[in-house]
């Protein structure tokens, strides 16, 4: 279901728990895992290095370009080196990639349709470097043809899964998602929450939100039927739980065009706010 992992590492604490779950998600899915590091290539053109060559005493920016490069590429192998070093040390299948470009556009890139990508939820800002991939996890997200899952701040093995349902296409693909990450992790918990409007007008539609699951569905779970706003629902749910909870799944985006350009989508929303990781099926 899974063909490669690609985990987009910048160095930042973020990133490597990312590395963390692409590794251990490679030696128990056995898929390879190929650790990505992006060096931005608006770091190397503009008022951004105009500004760094005045400040560090050049004469003009393009006097300053192979010194930034030396470090941005030094930087890179440095962190290539360690992912690497960490996964065969643990038994993961792994090889590395570094490029140039727009971090969103190469990730995205890089993958076909049945790969997952793995990034962190903040990036690393080192002194005048900014290497913005934890700014791009949304955009990566979006623009993605595959499976995102966007980590928190600590690895924990995935042993229990929140299945966000609504019902629609992407959320029925992730049900894919959820039987073959349970039978490959030995998944002991798998919560199921449904978000309705209304507790009496849509009771009906509730029950056939859980026939529907048992169809689905290839494991044993419990049914959370939550009436309100969606978003606030499930990060209600997800912050009483979290001690209890390791991975989120959910359709990616599910929301009508006008409503997110309006309102925002639960997707974003729950990506950004949750505590622990979020898978994004598309």
């Amino acid at each position: 279901m899974i063909g490669r992992i690609l985990v987009g590492l910048d160095g930042s604490k973020s990133s490597k728990v990312a590395g963390e779950y692409g590794i251990y998600l490679s030696k128990n899915l056995k898929r390879p895992v190929v650790g990505v590091h992006i060096i931005d290539i608006r770091l190397l053109e503009g008022p951004f290095l105009t500004d760094i060559a005045g400040g560090l005493g050049f004469s003009t920016y393009a006097d300053i370009l192979p010194k930034i490069k030396e470090v941005l590429e030094a930087k890179a192998e440095a962190i290539l080196d360690e992912f690497a070093i960490a996964c065969r040390e643990k038994g993961g299948d792994c090889s590395i990639a570094e490029a140039y470009g727009i971090v969103v556009n190469e990730l995205v890139n890089m993958t076909d349709p049945e790969d997952l990508i793995i990034v962190g939820k903040k990036g690393q800002h080192q002194g005048f470097l900014p290497l913005l991939l934890g700014s791009t996890a949304e955009g990566v997200a979006r623009k993605s043809t595959c499976p995102v899952m966007i980590t928190a701040d600590n690895f924990r093995e995935i042993k229990s899964i929140l299945f966000a349902f609504d019902g629609r296409e992407k959320s029925v693909h992730a049900a894919n998602y959820v039987n073959y990450l349970s039978k490959h992790l030995n998944v002991n918990s798998v919560k199921v929450i449904s978000v309705f409007t209304d507790k009496v007008k849509d009771a009906t539609k509730a029950q056939e939100f859980e026939n529907r699951l048992k169809t689905l569905l290839e494991v044993n779970f419990e049914f959370i039927d939550r009436y309100g706003e969606p978003e606030e629902m499930i990060e209600d749910y997800i912050n009483s739980n979290k001690d209890s909870l390791d991975l989120v799944v959910m359709g990616a985006f599910g929301e009508s065009p006008v409503r997110e350009l309006i309102l925002g989508s639960t997707t974003n929303y729950i990506a950004s706010k949750s505590p622990i990781p979020v898978l994004l099926v598309k």
